[in-house]
């Protein structure tokens, strides 16, 4: 019986997908439109979601005391990317193709679908088990399982808004003409200032070596913080800063309190920030139904944008990226990720603590590993301007 009430309460929570996807589908948006509202969800709304949500579910002690969760996510959701990648390999599927599959598998629906289960399992009258000591309630026991769901959170959001854009944005055709531009402009740089040292050097009468010195320092630090930015410029997108402001106000707990304190202009400007984020999942589950729609729409009346994309990747090879993920996703991350928790369980308690006083760990990570692909690979797919229909194909 238990298990059929948590049945339930999962499908409940899965419809929500379902129906504002399939409005989504009924207007009908064109690919303009539907561009238009990547780049509305990913400079704004994201953001927003992210900001709002750490910040009113963590606090510092939460992040410190859970330390352990990013480090499983990252080596569980390795052991998924590399199913993923030899997989591909194995199905020869092509590259960029392979790569999305790649981050599909690693990256989980935390936002829309873990909050929804919680929050239906907390309410229903068989998750007592679930509560940590006498004096717990369903409520502070589905506040925790959210905050642990948030620590993914972080991780999921830093890692796909910077190393998963990365990943599946397309090699740079003039990288050769583009490293030999650059060294161009470096060396007419460093020759410009060579003659402004020099130049400095006549007017103030200073020794040459000083100059040389100074001049050498300040070029290496330069250089490196070139390469520095070089390296972190493509990972900072809207939402990777989102994260990075809300956990440095959750390790300033009085500017987190101003925030939060109600009645205060900093907490209007909060709440407008929350107001705005809670577009998000709507808005990316509409883009979800709107573009299987205009995909289905433009092939019917389009023939050579059917063989084109067939060229491209083949109904065939997008078929088998869609089990390979699913297999990967609903089979082979949870069961790793279960087999490590009660083997920590039973062998190294001391090791995570907190998973022998809290159930509803356990639960909160088995749901996370068990989820579907993160909705929001839709919206990196559409801001790149690539592989937009097979990340909606393997969304639905």
């Amino acid at each position: 019986m238990v298990t059929l009430n948590y049945f339930i309460l999962s499908t409940q929570a899965l419809s929500l997908v379902l129906f504002i996807g399939s409005i989504g589908y009924m207007i009908r948006l064109n690919r303009s439109e539907l561009k238009s509202l990547a780049r509305l969800n990913i400079s704004v709304l994201t953001p927003a979601l992210l900001f709002s949500q750490i910040t009113k579910s963590l606090d510092r002690n939460t992040l410190a005391e859970l330390w352990f969760v990013p480090v499983m996510y990252i080596l569980l959701g390795f052991i998924g990317l590399e199913w993923a990648r030899f997989g591909g390999r194995f199905l020869r599927l092509p590259d960029g193709f392979k790569r999305l599959c790649m981050l599909a598998v690693y990256f989980s629906n935390v936002n829309s679908i873990l909050i929804p289960i919680i929050k239906g399992i907390s309410s229903s009258p068989d998750s007592r088990f679930l509560l940590r000591d006498a004096d717990d309630t369903p409520d502070k026991m589905a506040g925790r399982a959210i905050s642990y769901g948030m620590i993914i959170g972080i991780m999921n959001n830093l890692l796909r808004w910077s190393i998963g854009v990365a990943i599946l944005s397309p090699p740079e055709s003039s990288t050769a003409a583009g490293s030999t531009n650059s060294l161009t402009t470096l060396e007419a740089t460093s020759e410009s200032e060579e003659q402004i040292s020099e130049t400095s050097r006549l007017l103030t009468n200073t020794p040459p070596s000083q100059h040389v010195a100074k001049d050498s320092t300040l070029g290496a630090i330069r250089s490196i913080g070139k390469r520095v930015w070089h390296v972190v410029s493509p990972c900072m997108t809207p939402p990777l800063i989102g994260v990075a402001v809300a956990v440095l106000v959750v390790c300033i707990p009085p500017l987190q309190h101003m925030m939060l304190k109600k009645g205060t202009y900093a907490f209007s400007a909060w709440s407008a920030v929350e107001t705005c984020g809670e577009a998000c999942i709507p808005l990316t589950l509409l883009a979800l139904g709107g573009q299987l729609s205009a995909d289905r729409h433009s092939v019917a009346s389009d023939p050579v944008l059917e063989y084109n994309a067939e060229q491209y990747v083949s109904k065939k090879k997008q078929n088998a990226g869609i089990l390979l993920v699913l297999v990967g996703r609903f089979l082979v991350v949870p069961v790793f990720t279960c087999a490590a928790l009660i083997v920590i369980y039973l062998y190294v308690p001391w090791l995570i603590p907190l998973l022998q006083s809290d159930p509803v760990l356990f639960l909160t990570l088995a749901i996370v590993s068990a989820t579907p692909p993160a909705v929001n690979l839709l919206t990196v797919a559409q801001k790149l301007g690539m592989f937009e229909t097979e990340a909606a194909r393997i969304l639905t």
